[in-house]
């Protein structure tokens, strides 16, 4: 798939697109309180800034943000309107619509990194994992998260893009078991903590530099 068709199947999705699943959807709301709750569990606090990836409208990174207790928030999606609506929730944050395999900051730059159901919407996973490792500090941390090759993950998003086609096309990788750790391993970095939850349809990699 080419990256014009990624950003256009991403520039399709509503900006508001998770905050009204999460207010009018039982599902959507059960996914994300779940997914909010276990990841935010392994979120620790930072006194530098951090980097959401794939922070789209903020709904996520407004809680990561209360979290860490850092103020210097930054955010990168490939959606325009997304990153508009992300800049009226968290106006002092600091967000650009970029492509996260040449993230625009500075080598050790940043104390954490969030990755959070990115990856698998990209065709170069690698290239993100090693810009991740450029951009945190030595000593920093980062957490990714993504969907495993789980059958009863495969089954229920099936049925989730025919009720929302716009997602169709949307998933370009299938993490199995160990390729996510073997990319990270790749990077020479050290995997702290690994767990899966949502009934293991997702998993969680925190990994330090």
């Amino acid at each position: 798939m080419t990256q014009k068709t990624l950003h256009e199947i991403h520039e399709d999705v509503p900006a508001d697109h998770y905050d009204k699943g999460i207010r009018h959807n039982l599902f959507q709301k059960y996914w994300h309180y779940k997914r909010f709750n276990e990841v935010l569990k392994f979120v620790d606090e930072v006194k530098g800034p951090f980097l959401d990836i794939g922070c789209h409208s903020g709904t996520f990174s407004q809680k990561i943000l209360n979290k860490t207790g850092s103020k210097q928030i930054y955010g990168l999606d490939i959606s325009k309107p997304a990153i508009q609506k992300i800049k009226t929730r968290i106006p002092f944050g600091n967000f650009k619509c970029a492509d996260a395999t040449h993230l625009p900051y500075k080598d050790n730059f940043f104390d954490a990194v969030f990755c959070l159901e990115m990856l698998e919407h990209v065709d170069y996973p690698r290239n993100i994992i090693s810009e991740i490792k450029r951009v945190l500090k030595k000593g920093g941390y980062a957490l990714i998260l993504v969907p495993t090759d789980n059958k009863l993950f495969k089954i229920i998003w099936t049925l989730w893009t025919l009720y929302y086609p716009v997602w169709k096309h949307a998933h370009v990788q299938s993490f199995t078991n160990s390729s996510l750790e073997n990319l990270i391993k790749e990077n020479k970095l050290r995997i702290k903590e690994v767990k899966k939850f949502n009934l293991n349809m997702l998993k969680l990699i925190k990994f330090e530099k």
